[in-house]
């Protein structure tokens, strides 16, 4: 609770509204999330979807949850966040690396915007 808070104080406006940078036509298969609610590099994941309009399914794998062994079976870790990306076939564990990518992959920025 207390970092997710901190997220809020140091980050204030993010992933409240849609940026002028998503896509008009969201992907055809919704995107998986496995994450948890406490982690704030979840946190900024969920950010960006929501900043990019991108509808998704959430997996919530926090620890002694069920969904963390199936994780685990799937990614070789438990580690959250990560994404699944049925539409291209990806799948990251890193943060910053599923926000690149859901931005260069779904989102119209000039390259100055990002």
């Amino acid at each position: 609770v207390l970092a997710s808070a901190a997220a809020t104080a140091f980050r204030p406006g993010r992933g409240d509204a849609v940026s002028a940078g998503a896509l008009a036509k969201p992907p055809r298969k919704l995107l998986e999330l496995y994450s948890y609610e406490g982690n704030q590099f979840c946190r900024l994941v969920r950010e960006v979807l929501c900043e990019l309009d991108l509808p998704y399914r959430l997996y919530s794998a926090g620890k002694d949850s069920p969904r963390r062994d199936v994780l685990a079976k799937l990614a070789g870790s438990s580690q959250c966040p990560y994404l699944v990306d049925p539409n291209t076939g990806e799948a990251l564990a890193e943060s910053a690396d599923i926000v690149a990518y859901l931005c260069r992959t779904y989102g119209d920025f000039d390259e100055e915007e990002e």
